[in-house]
């Protein structure tokens, strides 16, 4: 699964060196950190991380493992989870992608497979994996060991995924109790952004891997299909059943409803575009994968993805 990735905002570089907002230093002084509990797969962290104008986090010594930890339960409650690192576990050695020499090792007791490499909140050993998804933690240098200065103004705010594609950020919002589309639209305008448009079968795409990275909701609890869904922007604009229309003001010129929608059910108002958790669902349901169903006023789901233009 691909997401053109995420998060970024303006960098001002100094002399004593500049980390995103929510980084910290590490004991050493050359190094920073930036942890998000958003749950990703290896390549889509390290894209995360990038986009920060930063790299997946390398570790070469215990102090920097105890500032990346510590940075990490700060964001991250639950201190069983894994955390992604910039690097790759060949099966000999490893090798991290800012190109920093590997020094010291902490694996845990089992054998490890190749593969990339994951930090323990629980204990700070390493292992690897190649399909799970974890947090993303990145690294930054201060501008006297990096020549960083000259890098480019990110696309985006950090904590958003941008898409060159489409030239959009991208932001997913939730909550546990759940949240009405209006409520979901007020949450994104309070970010200076709306509830998303999509315009294409790509930016279909974008938003339903965006949202499904991180669904709120009890474990072991079936969602209801008004609550599996994510909020998007189409909002009904007229009476026919497919007058909708985009809240941010573009075009309403693309369509991907589910067979049989909008079908305008109990007066159906907005619209949510269902994910893969539909695969907990019967065969019926699955038919409403990535796809677009119109919802009813007081319905509530999980979550949202807002969406504002990057700045190039």
């Amino acid at each position: 699964m691909h997401v053109p990735y995420i998060i970024p905002f303006l960098f001002i570089y100094t002399v004593s060196g500049f980390c995103p907002g929510a980084s910290d230093w590490d004991p050493s002084g050359t190094k920073c950190y930036h942890v998000t509990p958003m749950k990703m797969t290896w390549q889509q962290a390290m894209d995360y991380c990038n986009n920060l104008g930063m790299t997946g986090a390398s570790i070469l010594q215990a102090d920097e493992s105890h500032a990346l930890v510590r940075q990490a339960r700060r964001k991250i409650e639950d201190s069983t989870e894994w955390v992604w690192l910039g690097g790759y576990y060949n099966g000999s050695h490893v090798e991290w992608n800012d190109g920093s020499e590997a020094t010291a090792y902490s694996f845990g007791k089992r054998y490890q497979m190749p593969g990339y490499l994951a930090i323990s909140l629980k204990d700070q050993s390493w292992h690897t994996d190649r399909k799970a998804t974890y947090a993303a933690a990145c690294v930054g240098y201060r501008e006297e060991d990096f020549c960083i200065s000259g890098r480019p103004i990110p696309p985006c705010d950090p904590e958003w995924m941008y898409s060159p594609d489409t030239t959009g950020c991208y932001k997913l919002i939730g909550t546990f109790d759940g949240f009405t589309w209006p409520e979901a639209r007020n949450q994104c305008l309070a970010l200076g952004a709306e509830l998303t448009s999509i315009h294409s079968d790509e930016e279909n795409r974008i938003v339903t891997e965006l949202a499904d990275t991180y669904v709120h909701g009890r474990q072991g609890n079936y969602y209801k299909l008004d609550q599996a869904g994510t909020w998007i922007g189409g909002k009904r604009m007229g009476p026919g059943k497919k007058d909708f229309a985009w809240t941010d003001g573009s075009r309403f010129e693309y369509a991907r409803w589910a067979s049989g929608q909008p079908d305008n059910h109990r007066n159906a108002q907005y619209i949510q575009i269902y994910t893969t958790r539909l695969e907990e669902y019967s065969n019926d349901d699955k038919l409403y994968l990535n796809k677009w169903d119109d919802i009813w006023t007081s319905a509530k789901g999980y979550n949202a993805v807002c969406k504002k233009k990057a700045r190039y």
